[in-house]
């Protein structure tokens, strides 16, 4: 008795050793042993991926399967089971010994589905899925105005700049067998000339089933529209026509990130070449364009045609076409600026309303002025002005003083107070673009200069004349003959010792005119040598004009006596 329970127990177990493969499975064990086998087989061998670049997981909703593509089969259950097959070359996908199915040119989500209605009649309740373990990869063609045309191996997952780019390369080294293509296209094409180019806005992509699509490559590289860019197919055909850069193109000008010559597209506007040559985002930094129509006839008139940018985005419908020949002049909508700098609390450059933001505008920008801030000294600097200054050769002043007038006209500042512009003491003045506004550091010194035994900064004095600051800079000079006061604020001048004297003034004490080394003596010299030449010239001159008048005059008075 005791016996035959153990049998019982090992047979009862024994029996769910041998059943338990079976859970979750709905097939015979006939079935199941015969698929079993094969799949083994397919399965302990599987070969290593090629090092494919992808952009990204793939579409299965877009990826068009063909002849090469590695598919996994995964069937689920207790004791899963995995099926990797290749298309074959006839596109066909063959599962161990249950069948064979046509997959080329499905997406991977039909062949997805179809997989799994060809497989659900054996596992039922079982997940089955399908993968791309490996794209496959072929040959296409690249044709046209390209250094190396011909056959291309490329992946399923290249895209049409991947072959176009790869046909722009420099030729390979010549152990390279690719390099017989050079000599061979030598016999029947002449060389590339400089007035033909290749139309990258004009690539046509033809494809195997008879569809060509006409791709703009350069608003790809612009703006990364992937419509413009598709994936290769099995056999397609790229062709890149040339186009003259005359005859053929239009041309784009102005403050643009690519201007240049392009070519033209069938159904081209303007708002199109623009995208290209300035990319979505600049074009909202252009104010407007001009559109020179080439004439169609030779007596017809040019035609040119203002648009503004604001009113072409907000109606892109609009938008003018454009035909081989025509121009476009862009304008760009810049922003005027002026600029705080020194002992402000956020110095920098901001953006101004040119002719209308005002100097307490831009400082109250610039976060105010800092407590060491010397708003006496400041100064306003105008970087663009274009006014005429006359020249220092036009005078007759001596030397030192043409040399000083020279070097005074190359400056560019505006005599303003600022003190008195933020105490609202004196209207507030206007900035353009491209003002600086220097408010520098209030460092209780007066800068004295000149005939003095010692010309530097002085400790500043509130109330202290011209006299004391000459005197704590060791007295005037043997030679020295006037003292002048430079407000720092203002720019005038005070005379005399007993001048008033703020923070930041400069004191100069002049003296007589004496050259100061022999070499600025010879160039004294020189100088009053050139005018005294000049002048004998001029009577000399004139001494002529005299004679030759006396001379006819009294030749006439002969002749009609």
């Amino acid at each position: 008795m005791r016996y035959m329970r153990w049998s019982g127990f090992a047979g009862g177990f024994l029996w769910l050793w041998i059943a338990l493969p079976l859970y979750g499975q709905e097939l015979p064990q006939r079935q199941r042993q015969v698929l079993s086998l094969p799949l083994q087989r397919l399965l302990q061998q599987e070969r290593p991926a090629e090092g494919i670049a992808l952009e990204g997981p793939v579409d299965a909703a877009t990826y068009r399967v063909g002849p090469g593509d590695v598919l996994t089969v995964m069937i689920g259950g207790a004791f899963g089971q995995t099926l990797q097959a290749e298309v074959s070359a006839e596109g066909k996908l063959t599962l161990a010994e249950l069948g064979t199915l046509r997959v080329a040119g499905k997406t991977l989500e039909a062949v997805r589905d179809t997989v799994r209605r060809f497989l659900q009649p054996h596992f039922a309740r079982v997940p089955i899925d399908v993968v791309l373990s490996r794209p496959r990869s072929f040959y296409v063609h690249i044709t046209g105005a390209v250094p190396n045309p011909g056959r291309v191996r490329t992946a399923a997952v290249a895209r049409v700049s991947d072959i176009v780019e790869q046909a722009f390369e420099p030729s390979p080294d010549a152990s390279n067998k690719a390099t017989t293509k050079t000599p061979v296209l030598r016999t029947y094409r002449a060389e590339a000339s400089k007035d033909f180019m290749p139309a990258l806005r004009n690539v046509l992509l033809h494809r195997a089933d008879g569809t060509t699509l006409r791709l703009d490559l350069l608003r790809y590289y612009t703006t990364g529209s992937l419509a413009h860019n598709p994936y290769l197919l099995d056999g397609d055909v790229i062709e890149i026509p040339a186009f003259h850069v005359q005859r053929d193109a239009v041309t784009v000008q102005g403050p643009i990130p690519y201007p240049g010559t392009y070519d033209v597209r069938p159904d081209d506007t303007v708002l199109d070449l623009l995208t290209v040559a300035a990319g979505p985002e600049g074009l909202r930094y252009l104010k407007e364009v001009r559109l020179i129509h080439r004439p169609i006839a030779p007596d017809d008139d040019i035609v040119v045609q203002l648009i503004a940018l604001d009113t072409l985005l907000q109606h892109p419908e609009r938008a003018p076409s454009l035909r081989a020949g025509d121009r476009l002049i862009v304008t760009s909508a810049e922003t005027a600026t002026a600029a705080a700098y020194g002992f402000v609390r956020y110095p920098g450059t901001y953006p101004i309303t040119h002719g209308k933001t005002t100097v307490r505008e831009l400082i109250e920008m610039a976060g105010g002025l800092l407590p060491e801030a010397n708003p006496r000294a400041a100064y306003i600097e105008r970087t663009r002005s274009f006014y005429f200054k006359g020249t220092a050769q036009a005078t007759d002043l001596d030397f030192f003083g043409r040399f000083y007038l020279q070097q005074s006209l190359q400056a560019n500042r505006i005599v303003v107070n600022v003190v008195d512009i933020l105490e609202g003491k004196a209207p507030d003045l206007p900035l353009y673009d491209g003002d600086r506004v220097v408010i520098p550091r209030d460092e209780q010194t007066v800068f004295v200069t000149g005939h003095v035994a010692r010309p530097g900064y002085v400790p500043y004095s509130p109330g202290e004349p011209a006299r004391f600051y000459i005197a704590r800079a060791g007295g005037l000079g043997p030679g020295a003959r006037a003292i002048y006061v430079f407000d720092a604020g203002t720019g005038q001048v005070r005379q005399g010792p007993e001048a008033p004297v703020y923070s930041g003034d400069t004191i100069f004490v002049d003296r007589q005119p004496v050259a100061d080394t022999p070499e600025v003596a010879q160039l004294v010299l020189n100088d009053q040598i050139s005018r005294r030449q000049h002048r004998i010239l001029t009577v000399q001159t004139i001494l002529t004009g005299i004679s030759t008048i006396v001379g006819i005059v009294t030749a006439y008075a002969a002749i009609t006596r």
